[in-house]
């Protein structure tokens, strides 16, 4: 699971002397952990931690986009590296392309209930596309 290998990464960060980078590490394994006590002993899967991280990714952005704004360079560049980071545990992301096949066979489908088609493709694409670029596509398709 990612939790042991984020948590193994940790460790040799700490033994190499990268305090900082052992610390983004800890922190994702806490919030993990976290994730984890909020489900049913046992249901923490790799689907849910993929989850945890895709969304620390997003809040990550969302800072550096913020100090960008307010012209902390020096939070931007730390902000860059922990975002590195957290994609090097998340899995490939699909292309537009790609989801946009799915799409059209989920349409194919299920007609055009947008929330259907939506809930649908977010079940199909788990993990590997985020939920705003899956929307956009879902809502192109549609409106054709």
């Amino acid at each position: 699971m990612l939790r042991d290998q984020i948590q193994k990464q940790a460790v040799e960060a700490l033994k190499a002397g990268e305090s900082k980078k052992a610390n983004a590490l800890r922190f994702l394994v806490s919030l993990i952990d976290k994730r984890a006590l909020q489900l049913p002993p046992g249901e923490m899967s790799e689907t849910e931690e993929v989850q945890v991280l895709r969304k620390e990714l997003k809040n990550k952005e969302e800072a550096k986009a913020m100090f960008a704004q307010g012209g902390r360079e020096d939070l931007v560049a730390e902000q860059e590296t922990e975002i590195e980071l957290v994609k090097t545990f998340l899995p490939q992301e699909m292309s537009e392309d790609q989801i946009r096949e799915i799409v059209k066979k989920v349409v194919a489908d299920k007609g055009s209930n947008f929330g259907e088609v939506m809930g649908e493709t977010m079940k199909l694409v788990a993990g590997q596309a985020g939920g705003e670029l899956v929307s956009k596509i879902v809502k192109e398709e549609l409106s054709q």
